[in-house]
């Protein structure tokens, strides 16, 4: 056997598992060489039985649901004090470019027919109203999107909406409902991308009727019973008899009676119709404007309205007088915190010129110990040069005497730079002295004259190791 049919795959063998694997979703075979735990033969198989275990079905969603939406309402009903007939929900696109571009959507939309809600029968309708209803039955919103939506109401006996100031949070949504724009009609899904509108269905061509073919009957067998020879002509064409156009003139006048209390029927629709159009018309004007005061007491109804006028002026005076006073609040909310910061950043400035103040205080100090060290330094420096110049024939005795001050003026100088800091609190690094340290020793009796490295150095330095013995030895 070669070396590369060695390496090649075989089926497993477990007799534990079964002899052909199956597709989950499909019933297809999945190959032997693949992974023993796969379940599906494809990644398309795989993502159809993932979304339907995990979609969402639109008929779960009950009122049940929506039920705080319900509940803010009537909260707002009770606050106040008139019913609400109608509600709707606005709210705008979540991505910023397109809600800019179109504005709030509201649900349901104007002017388009959409998808309700069954009503209190359990029936679904389609409506194109541009509202929700709320007194009659709780008729529940249809939402693109899960989230905080603004409520706009009908109120009773009010002809126009409001937009009111309250918002509620949907917890259902639909994906079939779309945020549209009012001004093209063009609706957008949640991504932002466009839904291209549908293209009219093209009328269908006129149909000629066609003549239907005659069913196809089936063979009767031969009669065994006996049939007359000959039919007279008079039996088969016999004039029709007088019940018959008794009974003809019976339904035709039968059918003009019915004809004739259909239209007055529809007339009497129509006039009561009409009537309570007017009657309608009426009674809103009749709410919406005052009624005249009657002779007998005009002057109590007039007395009436016009304290009714100054008690709502008052009104008015005493809301008027709550805001200012709720603005003055305000702005000493404000006066006290700007007064608290002015504070903090005049302590804040003190601090920083306290601050200041040392850091000049220790640059002098650091420059002062500068300014002395530099002075050490050039003394030290001058002093060098005098035992460098200094003749190698100096009696013992003066350079004996000399060396203690030495030694003491290098211990001091070696003192005062190591105890001076080599960084200060201001971030200024002091440079060691290039003479720092201790100082050569003096020349004393046993030692000679100090050695002064490469420039004092006259003669070779002592043979050391084995060369030394050697020249011991000699």
């Amino acid at each position: 056997m070669s070396a590369t049919s060695s390496y090649q795959l075989l089926p497993a063998t477990n007799p534990q598992l079964p002899a052909q694997r199956l597709c989950r979703r499909c019933k297809s075979p999945i190959d032997a060489n693949e992974r023993l735990n796969k379940r599906y033969c494809q990644a398309s198989c795989r993502a159809f039985v993932w979304s339907r275990a995990h979609r969402q079905f639109s008929s779960a969603i009950t009122a049940a649901d929506f039920e705080n939406i319900r509940k803010q309402i009537k909260d707002f009903e009770v606050l106040i004090g008139q019913r609400v007939l109608w509600y709707a929900l606005i709210a705008a696109h979540p991505s910023f470019p397109i809600a800019d571009k179109i504005g709030e959507s509201i649900f349901p939309p104007k002017d388009r027919k959409t998808k309700r809600s069954p009503d209190e029968t359990g029936k679904i309708c389609f409506s194109d109203a541009p509202y929700y209803c709320f007194t009659a039955f709780f008729e529940t919103p249809r939402v693109p999107r899960v989230g905080l939506y603004q409520v706009k109401v009908w109120l009773e006996g009010d002809t126009a909406p409001i937009v009111t100031k309250q918002f509620v949070e949907v917890r259902k949504a639909f994906p079939s409902v779309h945020f549209y724009d009012e001004k093209t009609g063009l609706r957008y899904t949640l991504k932002g991308e466009v839904i291209p509108p549908k293209a009219p269905k093209p009328p269908k061509p006129p149909t000629e009727r066609k003549k239907r073919k005659p069913a196809p009957q089936p063979e009767q067998e031969a009669s065994t019973e006996r049939v007359p020879e000959l039919v007279p002509a008079v039996a088969t064409n016999r004039a029709p008899d007088a019940e018959l156009d008794e009974l003809r003139k019976k339904f035709e006048d039968e059918r003009q009676r019915l004809t004739k209390e259909r239209t007055d029927l529809l007339a009497t629709i129509t006039r009561e119709q009409t009537l309570r159009r007017d009657l309608e018309q009426k009674l809103l004007r009749a709410t919406s404007m005052p009624k005249p005061p009657a002779k007998d007491d005009r002057s109590l109804r007039l007395q009436a309205a016009e304290n009714r006028a100054q008690g709502e002026q008052v009104k008015k005076l005493g809301e008027s007088v709550s805001e200012l006073r709720g603005r003055v609040t305000e702005l000493e909310k404000d006066k006290a915190g700007l007064t608290k910061e002015r504070d903090d950043l005049t302590k804040e400035r003190d601090d920083l010129r306290a601050l200041v103040v040392e850091q000049k205080r220790e640059h002098a100090t650091l420059a002062s110990q500068v300014i002395k060290l530099e002075e050490r330094a050039t003394k030290a420096e001058r002093e060098r040069t005098e035992l460098i110049e200094r003749p190698r024939d100096a009696k013992p005795d003066q350079a004996a005497t000399a060396a203690p001050a030495e030694t003491a003026d290098a211990a001091t100088a070696d003192a005062g730079a190591a105890s001076t800091p080599p960084t200060g609190p201001t971030g200024i690094v002091i440079q060691r002295l290039a003479f720092g340290g201790n100082l050569p020793p003096a020349s004393s009796p046993k030692s000679g004259p100090p050695s002064l490295g490469i420039l004092g150095q006259s003669q070779r330095p002592p043979i050391r190791g084995s060369a030394n013995k050697k020249h011991k030895r000699r």
